[in-house]
Parts: C-alpha cells; structure tokens; sequence
C-alpha cells in the first residue's frame, strides 16, 4: 500500500479534528465509522495531534446558571511598562486561578489580543459582587501595568467553543 502524501495526512487530521470539536465526547469507533477510517488510524491520528499539542485537552460545556453562576469577561488594556517575570508567571504558573477561587470564581479562559484590548479572560461567579472583587483584585496585583480594565456580565451565552446554546430560545427574552 503507497504511503500517503503530507497532504493528505493533513487533510485526514484536519477531519478527525473537526469531528472532536463537533463533539469531543465521540467514541474512536464513531468517529472512524463517520469518516470511513479504521479505528486505528483514527487512535494514530488522535495520538500525535496530543503528542505535537495540537491537541490540548477536552471538556464539557456546562451550563452556568445550573451551577448557579453567570459568566464574567474581564478586559484589559496594558500600559507600556513590561511586566515583571513573576507576574508573567501568575499565569503561566495558574495562580491567576487561585486569585479567582479567592473571590469565589472559576477562571475559564485568558487570550493575549491585538488591538484596543490586551487580554481578555473569561471567568464565573455566582455573584457580581464576587465578580468585582476578583477584578480589584487583578487590579491591584498588576497595579503599575495596566492603563484600564473592566468587567462585563454576558446575558447570554448564544454559542460556546463552537457549540450553539441548546436553550437558544431563550434569546428572545432579551428582544
């Protein structure tokens, strides 16, 4: 049987992975059986793509409010002072995470941007107040290296890593 061609490698991962982003919950047997692959291809490809971190991890999307939360966006915008290695390595290190558990929040995700914003992290609480405390206290540990932050409540979640809100119905309440 002829080798295949790095293109066609590619192509192949490329199909495995937007299987897992449509739902990373598949079995390696349905996946294979929906793009035609033996199940062994499919666990060789899924192997390497963890290996080259291609492939960082999975999770479940949950819905916050049934955890009795609502999502937090926390932007900010950096001045020209460079940061010191030690509050670099606050979120390197996941110790931004401790400083949100202290406030009774669950840190989701953080993004470095171009543009108005420098960064963006996503974040949980159950209370406003909660919320607002974890963003004086981010204020106050890069005190010196941020121009501005603020915080927004997101009303509705209408998709999430990809997955539209099954309650999407639920939007009209803000129309």
């Amino acid at each position: 049987m002829a080798k295949s061609s790095k293109k066609d490698i590619e192509r192949d991962e490329k199909k495995v992975l937007y299987k897992l982003m449509e739902d990373s919950s598949q079995s390696i047997n349905d996946i294979s059986d929906k793009l035609g692959f033996s199940r062994q291809k499919v666990w060789r490809i899924i192997k390497k793509l963890q290996d080259s971190k291609t492939i960082w991890g999975y999770t479940a999307i949950v819905d916050s409010e049934k955890l009795g939360m609502k999502n937090f966006l926390l932007l900010g915008k950096r001045n020209t002072k460079s940061l010191p290695k030690e509050l670099v390595d606050l979120a390197v290190q996941r110790k931004l995470e401790k400083l949100a558990k202290n406030c009774n929040c669950i840190l989701d995700d953080t993004f470095y941007l171009n543009g108005e914003y420098d960064f963006i992290s996503t974040f949980k609480a159950a209370k406003l107040i909660d919320a607002k405390r974890y963003h004086e206290d981010f204020n106050r540990v890069y005190q010196g290296y941020i121009q501005k932050t603020m915080i927004l409540e997101v009303l509705f979640p209408l998709r999430v890593m990809g997955i539209l809100n099954p309650d999407v119905d639920k939007l009209n309440d803000f129309f």
